[in-house]
């Protein structure tokens, strides 16, 4: 299940000018392994990306990624990804190997947490880093602010459900794809930070208190009710427990 050097990967996303230097980071991983890659501009296109920017001009997150996934190879991963990611430990491309090895349908890396950086806009302590971990299989996987869609669910999770507008409460639905037999999981060896504002684009509060009604509406009582941590990849085992044990 690893991905092979010549099979297809694409990265799509969505910039603002001013982290244009953190986008082109990505872009440069993309281009060194010959991934087609696309990204759209919100404000101004960056001279760095002009030849990977596709469009220009404001729109909401999951309407502008269904537009990106048609423009760039129609097969094997995805890597979706906000503007203000930043890897701490690991690459983009090592994220994608290791998600190939641990057969995983839908994933992110961890959330930095350790000397060198500290990421203050974790919103679930599910994604933080863990230590003695390589991969965990949980049942959530946060939409942002980077995350790998696989081949095997790749037309159950595209495209993305535009009435959901910036992507809140998307984990919800994966939530579900995961009790359908959708591997999930959080790339501990790999890490990012997030480096913008969360919510800083739109109005926060607004979407906060939407998806708290969703939720009591699925008879959750939070967000803790939808995470759950179903097997971990340890750094002495050569393989992941799950493939060799059928757990999803």
């Amino acid at each position: 299940m690893t991905p092979a050097s010549n099979e297809a990967v694409s990265l799509i996303g969505v910039y603002r000018r001013r982290n244009a230097h953190h986008v082109v980071a990505l872009v440069n991983w993309a281009r060194g392994g010959g991934w087609s890659t696309a990204w759209w501009a919100l404000d101004e296109v960056d001279p760095g990306l002009a030849d990977v920017t596709v469009g220009v001009g404001p729109g909401l997150r999951l309407a502008l990624f269904n537009d990106l996934a048609t423009r760039v190879l129609g097969e094997g991963y995805v890597v979706v990804s906000d503007d203000d990611v930043v890897f701490t430990r690991g690459s983009l491309v090592e994220l994608v190997r290791v998600c190939g090895r641990a057969g995983l349908d839908l994933a992110q890396p961890a959330r930095a947490d350790d000397n060198s950086v500290f990421d203050f806009n974790v919103a679930h302590r599910i994604t933080r880093a863990r230590r003695f971990s390589q991969v965990r299989i949980t049942s959530f996987v946060e939409v942002g602010p980077l995350f790998v869609i696989g081949p095997r669910w790749r037309d159950r999770i595209l495209p993305f459900p535009e009435e959901r507008g910036m992507g809140w409460g998307l984990e919800l639905d994966w939530f579900e794809l995961w009790k359908s037999g959708c591997r999930l999981g959080i790339v501990d060896v790999i890490r990012v930070a997030h480096m913008g504002k969360t919510g800083s684009d739109y109005d926060f509060a607004e979407e906060a208190e939407r998806i708290h009604a969703e939720l009591s509406r699925r008879r959750y009582e939070g967000w803790e009710d939808v995470q759950r941590t179903i097997g971990v990849w340890r750094p002495w085992s050569k393989s992941p427990p799950w493939l060799r044990a059928g757990v999803r």
